[in-house]
């Protein structure tokens, strides 16, 4: 056995950059680190907050300015739809990389006997494997991370989408079936989610169950979508999900060294006023309806709530008193990272009523609906700095404002709201309903259609050529008009 330090061992694997961060563990002794000695929670620290870092990452660069939450001010091109190699190439590398070390952990979990670990690295799996594979449609799975085992997989195939979700909806069954609460975590310290407490991570593996099975609701014939959600919601003791907002998988970090927000050390004027500013669409929708997130998520100038138009001509007058975003909430040196959260577990429960997968109608559908917003008001409100509260009578007249209509739309934009700062959801989200009804600037590039996948990134195409092209005749090409294949536009066809 090689002696090798493990982080590079796992860079390797997954052909990724090197990460800002670091954890004294990962910098000791690398020349008496055997890759298969370590114990499966001496992963567990760096893999929480590397995967909650960079999906916040992403939630800045990407599905802000696709999803318009967001505008850049600058040279870049997103909300145009102008997307630089490199900005496919982030998101491919670390959740890749952050894959890669979560298989590790599960594969020395199995080797060291310890069930918890297993599930959170089957956990942890899934959520970086089906981000991926929602961003660019088939990637490497079933072959993947193979790259330092005896015989060597360096260029692995690259797994269909539905592969992809078959296997993972397997790995999350076999994750729930493994926690024991009986079995504590050794170092819980090193769970920065949860602190060891192994019953909210069990709760954890059967949310994300419903989001990926939620997913695929346009493929509920393909992969039996309406059955399997009935069994997780009508059994709650062998399937709990989130129940409250204390179950929320949220990485708060902490500004002790390094567990600190990436965006801490940003001024105000490179996280938002110079850069990027909030999103004409997403201000009116939350001004018109007086929703008291409103001044949560952003900072309003001239005593006005303003937005720019996303996909705007760059001959046209910019940034004329938009919002920013609110750095004192979203980019503190301990401003919290979502994975997921008790609002969406709601909104997809009010949804798979809507759609008839469960019983209960308009009136259950309405109670899951107000639920999720009152869940998404409350969380926002609780990490708000601020000692102005969100009162009840704001909540009741919101509410009110919002009153449930039974139609997906008014379920989906009120998802968009709540899953402000959440990954790249509501980018799922709208390809998998085509809501929010988003409107489409006039110098947006892709045939004026927002992305339905990214392209595959460059170095994808250079390392593993024989795979590449052989995905890309699988799925019909590869440009950003190429649907997934759980999307709306590809069901439709």
């Amino acid at each position: 056995m090689k002696r090798l330090k493990y982080l590079a061992v796992v860079a390797c694997a997954a052909l990724a950059a090197g990460c800002e961060h670091m954890f004294d563990e990962y910098n000791s002794d690398p020349n008496n680190t055997e890759m298969w000695q370590i114990h499966p929670e001496s992963m567990m620290e760096q893999l929480l907050f590397s995967a909650a870092d960079e999906l916040m990452y992403g939630t800045w660069q990407l599905n802000g300015e696709l999803m318009q939450y967001t505008v850049n001010l600058q040279s870049e091109n997103i909300h145009r739809y102008i997307i630089r190699d490199s900005y496919a190439n982030t998101p491919w590398n670390y959740l890749s990389k952050w894959a890669a070390n979560a298989d590790h952990m599960r594969r020395l979990a199995i080797l060291k006997e310890e069930p918890n670990c297993q599930a959170i690295a089957l956990t942890m799996r899934a959520l970086m494997v089906s981000n991926q594979t929602d961003l660019f449609g088939s990637i490497p799975f079933s072959e993947a991370y193979k790259g330092r085992d005896t015989v060597a997989i360096t260029q692995p195939r690259y797994d269909t989408q539905q592969e992809v979700y078959t296997r993972l909806l397997q790995d999350l069954e076999l994750a729930n079936s493994l926690y024991d609460v009986k079995k504590p975590l050794q170092t819980p310290t090193k769970d920065l989610i949860y602190g060891g407490d192994v019953s909210k991570w069990r709760k954890f593996t059967n949310s994300l169950h419903l989001r990926l099975l939620m997913r695929l609701s346009n493929r509920d014939q393909e992969m039996n979508v309406t059955q399997r959600i009935q069994k997780i919601v009508n059994d709650p003791t062998t399937y709990p999900v989130f129940t409250s907002n204390a179950d929320n998988a949220i990485l708060t970090f902490t500004n002790i060294s390094p567990n600190v927000n990436r965006f801490g050390k940003y001024t105000e004027k490179s996280f938002s006023s110079n850069t990027r500013v909030m999103a004409e669409y997403i201000i009116r929708l939350m001004d018109g309806l007086g929703d008291p997130r409103l001044v949560i998520y952003a900072r309003q100038q001239n005593n006005e709530w303003k937005g720019l138009p996303s996909g705007y001509p760059t001959t046209e007058t910019i940034n004329d008193g938009s919002a920013t975003l609110n750095k004192e909430v979203l980019g503190d040196y301990t401003s919290p990272s979502t994975y997921m959260r008790y609002d969406e577990v709601l909104f997809i429960l009010a949804e798979a009523t809507y759609r008839g997968m469960l019983r209960g109608g308009e009136i259950e559908a309405q109670k899951y609906y107000e639920q999720a917003i009152l869940a998404s008001i409350d969380f926002w409100d609780s990490v708000n700095p601020s000692s102005v509260r969100v009162t009840q009578a704001q909540k009741d007249q919101y509410i009110q404002k919002t009153t449930y209509n039974n139609t997906l739309e008014q379920i989906i934009t009120q998802k968009y709201i709540a899953q402000f700062w959440c990954g790249y959801e509501a980018w799922a989200d709208y390809r998998r309903t085509g809501y929010p009804v988003l409107i489409i600037g006039t110098a947006t590039d892709n045939n004026g259609i927002l992305p339905t996948r990214l392209m595959y990134p460059s170095r994808a195409q250079q390392t593993n050529s024989v795979h590449y092209e052989e995905a890309v005749r699988e799925m019909g090409g590869d440009n950003m008009r190429i649907p997934v294949w759980w999307s709306q536009k590809a069901t439709s066809k």
